[in-house]
């Protein structure tokens, strides 16, 4: 039988029959924060130990230890597991866990292959002139980086890479093109790291971007696809000749980028 209570009107004095409010039941706190944005987080520090040459090829990755470091449970480090494996970063292997996917000399030279003409094609077909808002956008998006080169800070350094390059390709229009050029770029981010460990190289990049930059301002097609081949060339000589170094295996025609 619903509770009875006094509802005082004005001038009145009559008992009025309503059912009491119950206050609002509070959720007990949870012991860490679970599902997709758990595993996100997850993914992210994983991806960024592994472009920074935190975590290697053939590293494996242990759920326990991931687990207790992100204070959650396997079924959120599974998650972030299968969102890089899409990606072509880590690898699992049946009743052996996850490790980091280890690219070997051969498909290196395979994926910058095709790499190289699909970003030359986006700026092939990159309509000219290009606006003053799209080329300010690429001019601030380098001084950040710039600065990041400066300070030693990579992983500021990695993402304004990204951002550069995704807002370069992003003006040809072709979605597909676009799309296609990401995923590839994805399965190199292992490889980045490599590159990075030397000066010149990074100053090189800085120097491949403003020339970019003026290529783009001056409407040189030309020059941007000339740019666009070379800029590519760093990283994979450099983790091939990592590989070789640790490894001790190198594809038939490793060699040829290599020299680059």
């Amino acid at each position: 039988m619903a509770a009875t209570r006094t509802i005082r009107h004005k001038g009145s004095t009559r008992l009025s029959e309503a059912p009491q409010k119950r206050a609002p039941r509070t959720a007990p706190p949870k012991h860490g924060v679970r599902g997709p944005a758990t595993a996100e987080r997850i993914a992210t520090r994983l991806e960024e130990d592994i472009v920074l040459g935190r975590r290697h090829p053939r590293e494996r990755l242990i759920e326990q230890d991931l687990c207790e470091q992100f204070n959650t449970h396997r079924a959120d480090v599974r998650l972030a597991f299968f969102e890089l494996e899409k990606k072509g970063i880590i690898q699992r292997i049946p009743n052996r866990g996850a490790i980091v996917r280890d690219l070997t000399p051969q498909e290196v030279t395979d994926i910058y292959a095709v790499r190289e003409e699909l970003e030359v094609m986006a700026v092939r077909i990159l309509p000219f002139p290009a606006s003053r808002a799209d080329i300010d956008k690429l001019e601030a998006i380098q001084r950040d980086y710039s600065a990041a080169i400066d300070s030693g800070d990579l992983l500021t350094m990695f993402y304004c890479n990204l951002s550069f390059h995704r807002t370069l390709f992003a003006l040809c229009g072709n979605t597909c093109l676009i799309e296609t050029i990401e995923q590839l770029a994805q399965k190199a981010y292992g490889i980045r790291s490599y590159a990075n460990a030397y000066p010149d190289t990074l100053d090189r990049a800085r120097r491949d971007h403003v020339a970019m930059i003026a290529a783009l301002r001056a409407a040189n097609h030309n020059e941007l696809i000339a740019l666009t081949r070379r800029h590519l060339g760093p990283s994979p000589a450099a983790y091939i000749r990592a590989y070789q170094s640790r490894f001790g295996e190198v594809g038939a025609s490793a060699s040829a980028i290599a020299r680059r």
